[in-house]
């Protein structure tokens, strides 16, 4: 069969949604503006397999632009999202098909990387067919705040009661000043810049790709809250939502940056974030982040623990492919990675 291979406009917009939404996986007009067209990069590279004579999609393969730190350089990166074949037009090979002309124009446009979170489903046509580097596992985080949504996943506990299973308390402090905003200064890319001085791989938080992300985003309701010293200095700003997914209410922790030299700051931010959201009685709190990351210690110390794979709500990996061989090594070694839910897609 022959497919026409459309790009995503506003004028293939519509048959993109409808794509989706036939599919079982519905999508939101805006969103699709905003991830490929309103981000830091203005560009996004999407093929659609067009069927002409059925006058529907057969299948999408897309990725989003970001700027990413690699090494020393500022360089164009690309997350893998939304990837999707109609259920008429199944094993046919067209993700292969697509992917692979998708990633021959992200390199000939400057991209270095492909990276992303592939289910459990696509793992392994990611690996065996794409050449993706797995650097598994996802680093879950979770704190449990309420003992019922566990006991009720575990049949022989379900009687017990709901107890809480968060003790500490924020307090506040008085050389750093916590305050809720809805926008990012601007020395938020200064702070990034030296947060991520050791950091090799990572997409660029500067403070264009932060007001995209939890500012711009359509049908989200971000926290933001800023940490400031008694002299009005920026030290950091931790991001977090409360939603109602996997059977429970879920808090996450999407971003959590902030001056090294003031492990404080980090704490308070922290602390602050889960006394509000125990106000919302959430469930748990859960939060993406790599053993060797500058904020591994500031969650530990607030008692999150490493996320036991049978509380994992989703199966989710890890992994990335670079579009230039130079850039392999550091690419390829999960020890230099950078992540967090910022890099989520449906959070």
């Amino acid at each position: 069969m022959d497919y026409t291979i459309l790009n995503l406009n506003p004028q293939t917009i519509a048959l993109y949604k409808s794509c989706f939404d036939n599919n079982g996986s519905p999508k939101k007009t805006e969103n699709i503006e905003w991830q490929f067209f309103k981000n830091t990069e203005a560009s996004a590279f999407v093929d659609i397999a067009f069927d002409e004579q059925a006058n529907k999609a057969a299948a999408i393969y897309a990725v989003s632009s970001v700027k990413f730190k690699i090494g020393n350089e500022l360089l164009l990166g690309t997350q893998s999202l939304d990837t999707i074949t109609d259920i008429d037009y199944r094993g046919k090979g067209l993700f292969i098909t697509l992917a692979k002309e998708v990633y021959a124009k992200s390199a000939a446009a400057g991209a270095a990387l492909v990276y992303g979170f592939p289910n459990g489903n696509s793992i392994h046509g990611f690996v065996k067919k794409l050449d993706w580097q797995v650097l598994d596992p996802l680093p879950f985080l979770i704190k449990p705040l309420q003992s019922k949504y566990f006991t009720d996943k575990i049949k022989p506990l379900r009687f017990l009661p709901n107890i809480s299973l968060s003790f500490g308390s924020y307090a506040a402090n008085k050389n750093y000043k916590i305050t809720e905003s809805s926008e990012f200064p601007e020395a938020a890319t200064a702070l990034w810049n030296a947060f991520s001085q050791d950091i090799k791989v990572a997409v660029h938080r500067d403070k264009a790709y932060l007001d995209w992300r939890y500012i711009q985003k359509p049908n989200e309701d971000y926290k933001i809250a800023h940490c400031y010293d008694s002299q009005n200095q920026y030290l950091g700003y931790i991001v977090f939502a409360v939603k109602d997914k996997h059977n429970g209410k879920i808090a996450y922790i999407m971003e959590l940056i902030y001056d090294k030299s003031h492990p404080k700051a980090g704490s308070q931010l922290l602390k602050y974030a889960i006394s509000q959201i125990k106000k919302q009685k959430a469930d748990c709190i859960l939060s993406w982040c790599l053993e060797h990351s500058p904020n591994f210690k500031t969650y530990k110390s607030s008692f999150f623990i490493n996320m036991p794979e049978k509380f994992r709500p989703i199966e989710l990996h890890f992994g990335a492919t670079a579009l230039r061989e130079d850039l392999k090594t550091l690419i390829y070694n999960r020890e230099n990675w950078f992540i967090s839910y910022s890099d989520s897609d449906t959070v």
